[in-house]
């Protein structure tokens, strides 16, 4: 896939065969990092930079190994699971923690790889993809690791792969500048119009997001699709769904992708010492997507709810 490139990124995952991400059979690569703090977010491993413990409690049989082998005093146990000082863990790095727990009690959640190893995976999973896919970056947000994406979608560009990111839209813009060149589709997410309401769900304002997104409608060549994650009690009031295509129309875009919230991810938040506080937040009934639905398309924007998205 040409030259050896040198930046590294610090990815939580790889997937393949993927075929809700962008056209065809993909291959999703997870980097870790992210500037929003959505409540209702499924990979929370995904929202700190760099590698960390992740604890799995139904495997640790507490016989302190991790305990003594932590030399900056990290880690105790309150006699029925061990507990972990993140403020202190994520200035560590060295994983001792993990190496001496031989139950597999604590793992690393994360990883530093190099442009070389990710391309070979890469190159592994080609054969698989038919004649549409390619490769999707996303996380986390892909575009905090501008060097290391930019250099990434270059090498697949040139390498004839199709390139896609996911992204929240809270980076600078002129990180969407630099991999424009490179990048065949960016899906994005609009959280919500309201910019209080968007502090609220994401901690975060939406003035950099909404002007990114206008920016990418006016100037980006490939495709852009926008995304909904519709969270209940949040963002699919009427008056959200309506400033949404009122946004939507007033950029030039005609279409929006909704994805129904999920709660397959709250598990992992308690293995990272965080809290899932969507967790009485109710899912959406079908009546309710299709009233969601309707109401877009009444605005003269079609509606994809879900996998039903005609990639």
């Amino acid at each position: 896939m040409g030259k050896e490139l040198n930046p590294c990124g610090n990815i939580f995952d790889i997937q393949g065969f993927s075929v809700h991400d962008g056209p065809g059979c993909r291959t999703l690569i997870f980097l870790k990092g992210c500037t929003m703090q959505c409540f209702w977010c499924s990979n929370p491993e995904g929202i700190h930079p760099k590698p960390e413990p992740i604890y799995f409690h139904s495997k640790c049989i507490l016989d302190k190994n991790c305990i003594e082998a932590c030399g900056h005093n990290a880690i105790s146990t309150n006699g029925s699971r061990i507990e972990i000082d993140r403020t202190i863990c994520h200035r560590c790095g060295d994983f001792k923690c993990v190496e001496n727990c031989f139950t597999g009690a604590l793992k690393t959640n994360g990883k530093k790889i190099t442009m070389k190893e990710l391309t070979a995976t890469i190159q592994r999973d080609r054969q698989y993809w038919g004649e549409k896919g390619g490769i999707t970056l996303t996380g986390g947000e892909p575009l905090l690791q501008i060097e290391f994406t930019e250099s990434l979608l270059r090498e697949c560009y040139n390498a004839f792969i199709h390139t896609a990111i996911e992204t929240c839209g809270n980076v600078p813009q002129n990180h969407y500048k630099r991999i424009a060149p490179y990048t065949e589709w960016i899906i994005f997410d609009l959280k919500h119009m309201d910019d209080t309401d968007h502090k609220r769900g994401t901690g975060i304002s939406n003035s950099q997001v909404l002007n990114n997104a206008a920016w990418l409608a006016e100037n980006f060549e490939g495709k852009l699709l926008f995304r909904l994650p519709l969270i209940p009690g949040f963002n699919d009031s009427n008056e959200n769904i309506d400033a949404t295509a009122a946004f939507l129309t007033r950029i030039g875009i005609h279409e929006i992708n909704v994805l129904p919230l999920h709660h397959l991810g709250r598990e992992k938040y308690r293995m990272l010492d965080l809290t899932y506080t969507a967790d009485n937040t109710k899912l959406s009934t079908p009546e309710h997507l299709d009233k969601i639905q309707n109401r877009f398309v009444d605005k003269g924007i079609d509606c994809w709810v879900g996998a039903d998205t005609p990639f």
